[in-house]
């Protein structure tokens, strides 16, 4: 399965955003770097600091917050690595730059997904399902809550 939502050329072609782009176009070209300023800036790093950490070039990370470069998958993940991200927050670092979430790297989630949207099962067997994932889903927020309180 393929992890790059976008184009390399497509999303060099969104970080350019034209003036004549749609609203639209411009708004997912700036997600990365927005995202990656706004993560970078909690965690009180400077460009250079990240960029040491994540094993990168100074260069790299201006050129990524200013949308003059697109990432690669793998400068996405030294980066969420070198600032400690939690697992949403890189799955949101990942996509933000058009590239799919780490869960998808988890081959019981991908059969799941398949099997929910294969036509050769039955509703009623999807509907079972989906109620053991409520269960689960619930079960699982219980004892987050339990962890933390």
């Amino acid at each position: 399965m393929d992890d790059h939502l976008i184009s390399q050329s497509g999303m060099n072609e969104l970080l350019r955003s034209e003036p004549t782009a749609t609203p639209e176009r411009r708004h997912i070209a700036r997600t990365f770097p927005d995202l990656l300023v706004k993560l970078r800036e909690e965690r009180g790093l400077s460009k250079a600091e990240l960029a040491k950490k994540a094993g990168l070039d100074p260069s790299s990370i201006t050129r990524f917050e200013a949308a003059q470069r697109a990432p690669e998958r793998l400068s996405i993940i030294q980066i969420a690595d070198a600032m400690v991200l939690p697992a949403m927050d890189r799955d949101r670092l990942l996509a933000s730059a058009g590239f799919r979430s780490e869960i998808w790297d988890d081959p019981a989630m991908v059969d799941l997904v398949m099997l929910l949207n294969d036509d050769e099962v039955s509703a009623q067997a999807k509907a079972e399902v989906r109620s053991v994932l409520r269960m689960a889903t619930a079960f699982l927020r219980l004892q987050r809550m339990n962890a933390s309180g």
